[in-house]
């Protein structure tokens, strides 16, 4: 079976598709005879009849039945050698890697991947998620790009451009004494009682704990853990708003309403950034993935 070749395998899956040696002809522009000689050579040198030709239209065997699967993925690994290798050529990049902040909304990141999987379909994406703020993943070439809240100012080795905002929201469960409240809520009150916060283990550069409202205080390291212990009603604590907007739907968190928060008198809003770093030039689809982000409307 050393001979086989890919045209071979090419007639034999066009005539299973369209059912045909005739239609198959006119779709690979060739004569009838061309098509039917290419189909009796792949039978010789599989030692197998691959169609039934006693009907008025072909008709897999059940041995054709059991190779095909097998020559439409020698097709498709094929095209896909020739994308890849097309966007080599091209100067694609095999791979990109990202990082994306638990406190961004990961919708606008996933919107532009959908479009990235279609437009360049052999690059590789690797997507990894921090807490808080860290351009550590950018330093260490972890990551090509980052999209993160800039609590504090990344500096000039960065590039970086905004792509969106996240609103901050206090919430406790609907039984916690916090969510009794009628109106704004006075910060004596809220250093009463247990506030769950984040802690900066991924942000070494965030020297202090921020948006501590309550004297006793529980320390977690990402927000999944944060809102687990919320929702058990082991204390209440600040949240994105698009991690708990279906909680505060349908009832299972309670919206607060501090009187002020880490010196605002109202909940922060987060400027969300995507960020690479100045020495390292992005490739043609990292840079294009940073265009379509800090397009996303604020």
């Amino acid at each position: 079976m050393s001979g086989i070749t890919l045209d071979q395998l090419r007639v034999f899956v066009t005539i299973a598709d369209l059912g045909s040696f005739a239609a198959t002809a006119r779709h690979l522009n060739r004569t009838q005879s061309s098509v039917t000689y290419t189909i009796q050579k792949l039978e010789e040198q599989t030692n197998l009849e691959l169609f039934d030709r006693t009907a008025y239209r072909p008709t897999l065997t059940k041995a054709a039945h059991s190779l095909l699967p097998h020559a439409r993925k020698v097709m498709a690994d094929i095209s896909s050698y020739r994308q890849h290798a097309k966007g080599i050529a091209d100067g694609l990049e095999a791979s990109i890697t990202i990082t994306i902040s638990q406190f961004a909304s990961n919708a606008p990141l996933m919107d532009v991947l959908a479009v990235l999987a279609r437009k360049f379909p052999t690059v590789r994406v690797s997507l990894s998620t921090v807490t808080i703020q860290t351009t550590e993943v950018l330093d260490n070439g972890a990551s090509d790009l980052a999209i993160l809240p800039e609590f504090i100012p990344f500096g000039s080795d960065y590039a970086r451009a905004a792509c969106g905002q996240v609103r901050m929201c206090a919430v406790a469960r609907p039984d916690h004494p916090l969510a009794w409240f009628p109106g704004k809520i006075h910060i004596d009150s809220m250093h009463a009682h247990t506030q769950i916060i984040t802690s900066a283990r991924d942000a070494p550069t965030l020297q202090r704990n921020h948006a501590v409202q309550a004297l006793n205080y529980w320390k977690v390291n990402d927000l999944e853990t944060k809102l687990a212990m919320i929702l058990r009603g082991i204390g209440w604590g600040g949240m994105p708003e698009h991690m708990v907007a279906d909680h505060i739907r349908n009832g299972t968190l309670a919206l607060l309403d501090p009187e002020s928060w880490d010196g605002l008198d109202h909940m922060p809003i987060l400027d969300i950034v995507v960020a690479h770093r100045q020495d390292r030039p992005l490739g043609p689809v990292a840079q294009w993935i940073f265009d379509q982000l800090k397009d996303t409307p604020r």
